[in-house]
């Protein structure tokens, strides 16, 4: 994950960020229907000129159709068009060339191709990719490597999952998509709170304890958390080489 962090915790801190960081580039970002991209393109919307931000937004057939919708209202309230790609063809094509395939595996390579149509964008406009990856998925590996971990900017990842969701209320996020179950949307059914196997309030407690004190608690959630982040660290390091 190419990553420059912020550690500011106010809308104002990240819209200078955004603005240092882009330097008047376009700024392109992917568009999912949940609440950290929403927040990123709102943020986007009143950081930088509108028609430098391309929002993209790529669904499949396992899309659901509420996503589309919470879509519409994103674009309504962030004045940003948000162009559709949808990626069912190419993800058939994937599933035809690699049969027998698991779930979670495909999941993973949908989070690949989404990622590679913004990069192709931002090649061709010598545009920046800006990440919507939040603090408390970047602790516990919950994003795909190469997939929404890839990216140029990460103006959100230093705000745990609550913060966000408070921060999308300030930032005028639609609020169904504030209150939505929160998951990556990569197969029927999937939701973050079961994946990760407790709510965010518990995980996010315990991340906070982490940031505050360089430990995790020792409570169930603590030790789930510290589990994920252990087994997640080659997330959070460049490749190794002979140079290390």
């Amino acid at each position: 994950m190419n990553t420059i962090i912020t550690m500011g915790l106010t809308p104002d801190n990240i819209k200078d960020f955004l603005i240092k960081a882009i330097d008047d580039k376009p700024a392109i970002v992917g568009i999912s229907g949940g609440i950290d991209s929403a927040l990123v393109l709102m943020i986007l919307s009143k950081s930088i000129r509108k028609e430098k931000i391309h929002a993209y937004f790529i669904p499949d057939s396992y899309t659901p159709k509420s996503d589309f919708e919470d879509v519409k209202a994103l674009e309504k309230s962030s004045g940003i068009p948000i162009k559709v790609l949808n990626i069912e063809n190419t993800i058939k094509s994937f599933r035809e060339l690699l049969p027998g395939g698991k779930r979670e595996n495909f999941g993973n390579l949908k989070s690949r191709v989404r990622m590679s149509i913004l990069y192709y964008f931002s090649n061709s406009m010598n545009g920046i990719v800006v990440g919507t990856t939040n603090y408390s998925e970047y602790v516990t590996g919950y994003y795909t490597k190469y997939g929404d971990g890839g990216c140029d900017i990460e103006p959100i990842i230093s705000l745990t999952k609550s913060e966000v969701r408070k921060m999308a209320f300030e930032a005028g996020v639609p609020e169904a998509i504030i209150r939505k179950t929160p998951t990556a949307g990569l197969w029927e059914g999937q939701t973050d709170e079961e994946d990760l196997g407790f709510k965010y309030a518990e995980i996010d407690d315990a991340i906070t304890h982490f940031k505050n004190h360089g430990m995790f608690p020792e409570t169930p959630a603590g030790r789930r958390v510290m589990e994920l982040y252990n087994n997640s660290n080659h997330k959070r390091k460049m490749p190794v080489s002979l140079e290390d």
